[in-house]
């Protein structure tokens, strides 16, 4: 009898032996089930070469990336990779910033417009790396008091890595300063389009950092409280503030002249007040 005259499962056979024989099969599909082979565990991180690559990389590999923290593996050279995505990104939402008045055609010179431009993409990520270097020790030793006991060099790492997500997230949002730069001439609404994208970048760093610190802490030592995280996220937005208030400009006033410092005068927090107060009035309630 050839195979094709094989009468169907089921046919040909009395209802018990149908019955029977259901079992049988049954238990060979959940053999065949437990043999298939389980999925191996991540391993450590292994970042392509390519600047793009390694951005892709960082945002769709984090199991690779908290293996290599959990094993301790190749620390030193991840926190090079995450400075240098910090930079880079960084430079890129600040030459945004500063391209403001030349997209908006506003009265400052030329020439001071391109300077601003070079300004604001260095002071980005220098507002970054000093941020990080004056709240680095108060994160790693009230961390270490609540019991959680991560090396000097693992800390760092995870910081670094929180800083290239922050940037990487606020770089993203670049073609949308780009646009409304180019579709507006409301220097204030400019100012609060900035702060907004860099509160929601911080967050963004921060809960990366929170949720990797909860991930590679070993069974059985204590995790870092919530409150904590809260300290931290205020420590961040009081300290990154007012290192941005000493390095202002980065948009640079369109009625002023260029300027890479400016006197240090009222505090950041009013000056948001007042942008949002002009925004407000500059806003036809009637339409």
């Amino acid at each position: 009898m050839y195979e094709n005259d094989l009468p169907p499962e089921g046919k040909g056979l009395s209802p018990d032996e149908t019955q029977a024989h259901k079992p049988e099969l049954r238990n060979e599909k959940e053999k065949k089930v437990s043999e298939e082979p389980e999925p191996s565990p991540p391993g450590p991180a292994c970042f392509p070469r390519g600047f793009g690559k390694t951005v892709d990389y960082l945002l769709h590999h984090p199991e690779e990336v908290l293996e290599s923290f959990k094993r301790d593996k190749d620390l030193g050279r991840l926190s090079r990779i995450f400075f240098v995505i910090s930079l880079i990104m960084a430079a890129i939402y600040g030459a945004v910033m500063g391209a403001t008045n030349l997209l908006q055609g506003s009265s400052m010179p030329l020439q001071g417009k391109f300077l601003m431009i070079l300004i604001s993409g260095i002071k980005v990520p220098v507002l970054f790396l000093l941020t990080l270097i004056i709240v680095f020790p108060p994160i790693y030793v009230s961390n270490a008091f609540v019991g959680v006991r991560l090396s000097f060099q693992k800390m760092l790492a995870l910081l670094l890595a929180s800083i290239a997500i922050t940037s990487t997230v606020l770089a993203s949002t670049a073609t949308v300063v780009f646009f409304f730069s180019l579709t507006t001439k409301s220097y204030n609404f400019i100012k609060l389009l900035h702060v907004f994208f860099f509160i929601c970048a911080g967050y963004a760093g921060l809960s990366y950092l929170f949720r990797c610190i909860k991930a590679i802490s070993p069974p059985g030592m204590r995790q870092t409280p919530g409150k904590l995280f809260v300290v931290w996220l205020l420590l961040y937005i009081f300290v990154g503030t007012q290192l941005a208030w000493v390095l202002r400009p980065f948009v640079g006033s369109p009625n002023e002249k260029f300027q890479v410092f400016r006197p240090r005068s009222g505090n950041f927090y009013e000056s948001v007040l007042y942008s949002a107060r002009k925004v407000s009035s500059e806003i036809d309630w009637r339409d």
